[in-house]
C-alpha cells in the first residue's frame, strides 16, 4: 500500500503531537524495503518521520475509530483506512520501537489523515519494542 501512495500530499490539519504547525506531509517510500517510508512534512523540510504500518509487526493490533474522527477523515468504508505507527530507529534495527498508542489513520479516497491518541483501555505503549516481531519472523539480524 505504501508504494501506492508514494509522492502524494496527506492532509494532516496540525494533528500530529508535536508537530500542530505543520499541515501538509508527504509520503515517500523508502527505496529498497517496501514495509517503511518517510512521511516528510512539505513545510519544514527538517521534519520528517519513519512510519510503517502497525500490523506488519503486531498482528494482534486492533482498536476503533471513534464516529466522530471518521466523520472528520470522511471515512464511509474500512478499507479506506490507511493506519501507520511512528517508528523510532535504533541501531541496531531490532530494538527499534513503534508508537501504537498514537496511530496515525489516514483516508487514502481523500488523503485526510490524522493522529489519534488511543484511550488507556487499549494498554498500547508509545515505544512499543519491535523486537520480538523480528525474532519470530526470523529477520532483522
Amino acid at each position: 500500500m505504501l508504494q501506492q501512495l508514494d509522492g502524494k500530499v496527506i492532509q494532516l490539519d496540525g494533528s500530529l503531537l508535536g508537530f500542530e504547525s505543520l499541515n501538509q506531509f508527504s509520503i515517500h517510500t523508502i527505496e529498497g524495503n517496501p514495509l517503511f517510508a518517510l512521511l516528510q512534512s512539505d513545510e519544514e523540510e527538517r521534519v520528517g518521520l519513519v512510519v510503517a504500518s502497525p500490523f506488519h509487526f503486531f498482528k494482534e493490533f486492533a482498536f476503533e475509530i471513534p464516529e466522530m474522527e471518521k466523520e472528520e477523515l470522511g471515512l464511509e468504508r474500512p478499507e479506506d483506512a490507511l493506519v501507520l505507527g511512528i517508528m523510532t530507529l535504533r541501531d541496531p534495527f531490532k530494538r527499534s520501537t513503534m508508537n501504537l498508542m498514537a496511530p496515525i489513520v489516514v483516508n487514502i479516497a481523500n488523503m485526510k489523515g490524522m493522529q489519534l491518541v488511543l484511550p488507556p483501555t487499549y494498554e498500547y505503549n508509545a515505544r512499543t519494542p519491535i523486537s520480538e516481531q523480528i525474532a519470530a519472523k526470523g529477520g532483522g539480524r
